[in-house]
């Protein structure tokens, strides 16, 4: 038995566990990327290069919500970014005034999720283009209060004195080993993220969003509530985005005030078409792809333009792999079978 046969049946083993318990791959995904908060200290890795993988955890984190909105409920959102800023911001300016980072989070996400809810009425309403003027309108009017009002503190928040979980634990960005800390924790959200909307699409809801994504009036004649999923659908993306919010104040411990842009939201939507529609693992991948590899690979060869290079990805990723780029794996594997087979003809025909 050759090398190969033995790494293909590995691999083998290993998939099929993954697919019978998906879980167990998530957990296994994140353990594998917390390994990078270990490279710094081991001068593997410089610190601003795993500060940009942490920036690619939430997006990440945002991606997974809209992926909800897009994959599988068939809306859109252009407001994301709105979120993502009430979230950071919200956070900050709860910690300021004094109560618990637990407590913080728990009241940014009500105050997000009903904000999301709203949306979900009003989407009732309109649709399509409509749909995607209206949340770009909304994400607008968060930026305006972000930058206009004074309790947002005008270009910055700073989180003095760190974060502080579970009342005694004290994580700040001035201590290194507090930062592979922090790294490690948005790994964790992250892989719970990734394992509450796999529950979520293979629920009875996500069937639902499903079912409603391909036809609302199919959906509606077995029984499918558009106003109770519509709002779930809008409710849970707000939720994402504000965890991903969360995330950024916690990590970085300095949110900005007019950083909330249409761009961010752009971005996002780009990570979801080039990772891929339906995948949890996509959302990661066009994280990786659409901030990751210009900050980590090509700002450094080709400087300010490097950020071309998503708007081409995106294009030959709609062209080639239309559900996104995540599914040129199923190409590799085609390709090797191929490969291999013709390897074993040409075998047999020589002997």
């Amino acid at each position: 038995m050759n090398i190969l046969t033995k790494i293909e049946q590995a691999l083998g083993t290993f998939s099929a566990k993954i697919k019978k318990h998906p879980n167990l791959g998530f957990v296994v995904f994140g353990l594998a990327l917390s390994l990078i908060a270990l490279f710094p200290h081991l001068d593997i890795m410089k610190w601003g290069t795993m500060s940009v993988i942490a920036y690619i955890t939430i997006y990440a984190v945002t991606a997974l919500g809209l992926n909800i909105l897009l994959g599988f409920s068939g809306l859109i959102s252009l407001g994301t970014a709105g979120f993502i800023g009430a979230g950071a911001l919200g956070t900050a300016v709860f910690l300021d005034m004094g109560l618990p980072f637990e407590l913080a989070a728990i009241l940014v996400l009500i105050i997000s999720g009903s904000l999301g809810a709203l949306i979900g009425l009003f989407s009732l309403k309109v649709d399509g283009i409509y749909l995607a003027i209206a949340t770009l309108f909304v994400g607008e009017i968060l930026r305006q209060i972000y930058t206009q009002v004074p309790i947002f503190g005008g270009q910055a928040i700073q989180i003095t004195g760190g974060i502080k979980l579970l009342g005694f634990i004290e994580l700040s960005q001035i201590s290194q080993d507090d930062r592979s800390i922090l790294f490690i924790l948005l790994v964790t959200i992250m892989v719970l993220m990734m394992i509450a909307m796999n529950n979520i699409i293979k629920s009875k809801t996500g069937r639902a969003l499903l079912a409603m994504s391909r036809s609302e009036h199919a959906a509606q004649a077995m029984g499918i509530s558009l106003l109770k999923y519509r709002l779930t659908a809008f409710i849970l993306a707000t939720l994402f985005a504000t965890v991903g919010g969360i995330m950024y104040a916690m990590y970085f411990q300095t949110v900005p005030t007019t950083s909330w842009t249409l761009d961010l939201s752009l971005f996002i939507i780009a990570m979801v078409v080039v990772g891929g529609f339906k995948s949890i693992y996509g959302t990661f991948l066009g994280a990786f792809i659409i901030h990751g590899i210009p900050n980590l690979i090509l700002k450094d060869l080709l400087g300010d333009i490097s950020y071309i290079f998503s708007g081409v990805l995106i294009i030959v990723v709609i062209i080639f792999y239309p559900n996104g780029f995540v599914y040129i794996w199923v190409d590799i594997k085609k390709g090797y079978y191929k490969l291999k087979e013709k390897l074993q003809k040409d075998v047999t025909t020589n002997d």
